[in-house]
């Protein structure tokens, strides 16, 4: 169980977007769940990184250099992920679990906002999903919505 005073997940949802927007990767990665970063490593594996720096990254034991390096690209690739949207007005909702959260795990919905005089609901343009680790929620993925 985590800490009852962490913030909900759709409040680190929307702290991991801010931190994309703002280019605070070291933020990134810290709000990433073990769960995530071994799915962006084995990512960057299938396209072209190196396993040793996977497993210095993995381990925590990379060069500065190299961890600054891939923290840099990490957070260019969901800023790509998320372009076209604006970051600044997102509304991030909890999707409706039976289960109350209980499972440890939560889906937030990223939403952006239409104008009041449209009375329609915002347009949801990505997915988040999180993990309850002992020191609060945890991101182990973020999938965009795409539109073709």
């Amino acid at each position: 169980m985590s800490d009852p005073t962490a913030p909900p997940p759709q409040d680190v949802a929307k702290a991991f977007v801010d931190a994309v927007a703002w280019g605070e990767h070291h933020t990134v990665w810290e709000l990433l769940s073990s769960e995530g970063r071994t799915v962006v490593l084995r990512l960057g594996a299938t396209r072209g990184m190196d396993q040793a720096l996977a497993a210095r990254l993995r381990d925590g034991t990379a060069a500065t250099a190299e961890r600054e390096e891939f923290l840099t690209d990490l957070v260019s690739g969901l800023r790509a992920d998320l372009a076209g949207n604006d970051l600044d007005t997102l509304e991030a909702e909890l999707q409706d679990d039976p289960g109350g959260n209980a499972s440890g795990s939560a889906r937030v919905i990223l939403v952006s906002p239409l104008p009041e005089v449209l009375a329609l609901p915002g347009l949801p343009f990505a997915s988040v999903e999180l993990t309850e680790e002992s020191d609060g929620w945890r991101i182990d993925r973020l999938i965009p919505r795409t539109s073709k």
